[in-house]
């Protein structure tokens, strides 16, 4: 059974919130994704594959990769002309200020370039489970201040309030995932517009078109992992037991599967903001 219960960092030890900054930083993210704070339910595990992948998430070969994958989806989003209702005016609808409208355009932002990143990050975590590849990085990037000096809350699935919690449970059934990504959970304040985004989302995926776009984000992202050295994390987590490595295969395996359409969806929320939208990078 994959894991489910994601851990914040006030739940785990000191060594495992030094870990979680790190993961911050060096994706240069203003939260933890949501496999990590997973896999903290095996922390032998987790310290030894990040142990093995820190270097190349703070790589420069790493970055141009998720970049290139990051282009690619809103690429796909822009040739399937698929968007999401007027953001503006649904937010508007919902009295949200010019000011909040603002903020939520750069959190979808982020998570544009957060969720081909994770896409990458995800698949190169299968790798380590599988007996790893051989590959090289050779320099690495400095975080920039979005990591450093500001923090996105996203709250957990138990924080949820009856609304949200019904929108999670339907998202679930319709994805087949164990886990609601941030990029859903980060809207749990704002239940009635989280009820509009994830609307528009399962429209999207039951277009045959989009499920096509999906794969063709998935080929792209195998496609982008040459090159990137992965070590053997079977031999590096000699005491994870059997039960616990499959129920680590499958929950990575899920979020290998669910990453490449939300990394798609995403494009095709962001540009369904009528301003024009700066994508957040890193300095």
């Amino acid at each position: 059974m994959a894991l489910t219960r994601a851990y914040e960092e006030h739940e785990v030890s000191a060594e495992l919130r030094r870990i979680f900054a790190d993961i911050r930083t060096s994706l240069d993210l203003p939260f933890v994704p949501t496999l990590f704070k997973v896999l903290a339910a095996q922390p032998e595990y987790l310290r030894a594959l990040w142990s093995d992948l820190a270097n190349v998430a703070r790589s420069r070969e790493f970055q141009a990769a998720s970049t290139a994958l990051e282009e690619y989806c809103h690429s796909e989003a822009v040739t399937g002309g698929w968007r999401f209702s007027d953001q503006r005016k649904q937010l508007a609808a919902q009295r949200f200020s010019a000011s909040d409208v603002e903020v939520l355009t750069s959190v979808v932002g982020i998570f544009s370039r957060a969720l081909p990143q994770m896409t990458l990050l995800a698949r190169l975590v299968q790798l380590g489970y599988s007996g790893g590849q051989r590959g090289r990085v050779l320099s690495a990037r400095q975080a920039s201040a979005l990591a450093r000096l500001i923090t996105i809350n996203i709250p957990n699935e138990r924080e949820a309030g009856l609304r949200a919690w019904m929108i999670y449970t339907d998202i679930k059934r319709t994805t087949e995932a164990k886990n609601v990504m941030s990029a859903f959970r980060v809207l749990s304040p704002f239940p009635g517009y989280l009820a509009s985004v994830w609307f528009d989302s399962k429209k999207l995926l039951r277009d045959a078109s989009f499920s096509h776009a999906k794969e063709e984000v998935a080929q792209r992202s195998r496609a982008l992992l040459s090159g990137l050295p992965v070590g053997d994390h079977r031999r590096a987590s000699k005491k994870v037991g059997a039960k616990e490595w499959r129920e680590i295969e499958e929950t990575v395996d899920g979020f290998v599967r669910q990453l490449p359409q939300m990394a798609l969806l995403t494009a095709v929320w962001q540009r369904s903001f009528p301003t024009s939208i700066s994508r957040v990078r890193a300095a």
